[in-house]
């Protein structure tokens, strides 16, 4: 898809550093750094498996990308992760705990989402891991976001394969508070079905939600997972199969977007898992719009 998205950008892999260095001493018009970046592609001193895939999301301006019957968006970034030895640039590692209720039977556990347990290895999908046979608090888990939080409206594809081992939840998800949310879930113990939600806009208001049938293979390949969060609407995707929308509860502030893999021992994750529970990330594709980024047409 990459090659089809801005004209004047000849392929979709940066330096990175070297491109937010020149936007910075603003040294250099758009066509010189195009020129030096298209230079620099064959160049022996570049470390491929460390290029971001990216439509330079530091700049001010950048192309608006028009996807037919879905939208405009000023961003576009895919992760293809076995390129990768460290965690890209915009995505940070969780690093948190979360409470446990004591009158909430649905959060028995308290939860800690690790660095360590978010894997990441050149030429191997990411992972993120729930240790097996944990039994006290917190119960460990792993977690990342974008490392900006002014996401308004986004086609966002992770192509994951799910862990095969029960009592987890993963969630593949927009988020800006529990009454701004959009969620993929999968829940490990009812591995043939995906929920698919708009939480509630507030707390008068019915959860807007529906689940279907996941991919059969879904534990042992790998498959993507879509959503497409538009204005007055949400639809969802698997495998570029669109398999139902949803029209209340559409989130309408701009926020972060979330993937993760926990467990609290209640009844909608399950858990703890007796072995470890490993959802591997392959590679995740957005097109998004970013509220302190304006965009401009592409000619």
């Amino acid at each position: 898809m990459g090659s089809g998205l801005a004209v004047g950008f000849a392929t979709s892999l940066f330096d990175f550093t070297l491109f937010e260095h020149l936007v910075m001493t603003k040294l250099f018009g758009l066509s010189v750094v195009l020129a030096i970046v298209a230079a620099s592609s064959s160049a022996t001193s570049l470390n491929e498996t460390e290029l971001l895939e990216s439509r330079a999301a530091a700049t001010k301006k950048s192309c608006m990308i028009t996807l037919p019957g879905v939208g405009r968006f000023n961003q576009y970034v895919k992760y293809d992760f076995a390129k990768w030895s460290k965690f890209p640039l915009g995505l940070s590692i969780s690093n948190y705990g979360i409470t446990a209720d004591p009158e909430d039977e649905e959060h028995p556990f308290d939860q800690f989402y690790g660095v360590k347990n978010v894997v990441l290895k050149r030429g191997r999908p990411l992972q993120l891991r729930v240790p097996g046979g944990q039994t006290q608090s917190p119960i460990q888990g792993a977690e990342f976001t974008t490392a900006y939080d002014d996401i308004l409206f986004a086609s966002v594809r992770t192509v994951a394969k799910v862990s095969n081992v029960a009592g987890t939840c993963h969630g593949f998800f927009f988020y800006k508070s529990d009454t701004q949310e959009t969620d993929i879930e999968i829940r490990t113990t009812f591995p043939t079905t995906l929920f698919l939600t708009n939480q509630k806009s507030s707390p008068k208001a019915l959860t807007s939600t529906f689940d279907t049938k996941s991919p059969l293979d879904m534990t042992s390949d790998f498959h993507e997972y879509r959503f497409d969060w538009l204005k007055g609407v949400t639809k969802f995707y698997i495998d570029g199969k669109f398999v139902g929308s949803l029209k209340k509860n559409v989130p309408t502030m701009p926020g972060s977007m979330v993937w993760n893999n926990w467990a609290n021992g209640g009844s909608w994750s399950g858990g703890p898992p007796e072995r470890d529970s490993v959802l591997e990330i392959r590679s995740i594709e957005m097109y998004y719009n970013r509220t302190s980024v304006t965009g401009v047409d592409c000619k």
